[in-house]
């Protein structure tokens, strides 16, 4: 039981670090981020700042991890081949957008961040059975966009990830 009071303590540490209160300030999280991380592509928390999304490339592969904020052992844990993955985006005078999909098996992880057209930012988290264009939507998580560690842009298509052209 030790360990395990350690083990708490040291993650609510860590969740205290990157709590609500720090949420604006994101180079406390892309430093965070760039620790875990050797080429981060995205990382947010929750709305409600209890869970975390980070996806990154290990090429040739993407890594997509997904639970609670801080913990060493997340709750989803996938590495996928960098080719089953697509990032996109769209930005003009009224909108920004960027999406990134992770592909495993017949599920999609797709995580999406911007500017709408009120020029509020915004994040989300969607998971399809199936891919996002043709497919079963099973979930929405609104993420925090001030917790938002974007790095989705061309550069993606040096380690293999596929421009999509849904946008």
């Amino acid at each position: 039981m030790k360990h395990g009071k350690a083990l708490l303590l040291s993650a609510g540490m860590m969740l205290a670090s990157l709590s609500a209160g720090n949420a604006a300030t994101p180079d406390a999280l892309i430093q965070a981020h760039h620790q875990r991380c050797g080429k981060p592509v995205f990382y947010a928390q929750t709305a409600n700042h209890k869970k975390e999304v980070e996806i990154c490339i290990i090429s040739p592969s993407v890594s997509y991890s997904f639970g609670k904020t801080g913990a060493e052992h997340k709750e989803m844990d996938i590495t996928v081949p960098a080719n089953t993955t697509t990032y996109a985006y769209q930005s003009n005078q009224v909108i920004s957008l960027q999406e990134f999909t992770v592909r495993n098996g017949d599920t999609s992880y797709q995580v999406s961040a911007g500017t709408n057209d009120e020029g509020r930012p915004f994040a989300s988290l969607d998971v399809y059975q199936g891919t996002p264009e043709a497919s079963k939507h099973l979930a929405e998580i609104r993420l925090d966009p001030d917790t938002v560690v974007n790095n989705i842009s061309h550069a993606l298509a040096q380690e293999d990830v596929a421009e999509s052209d849904r946008l």
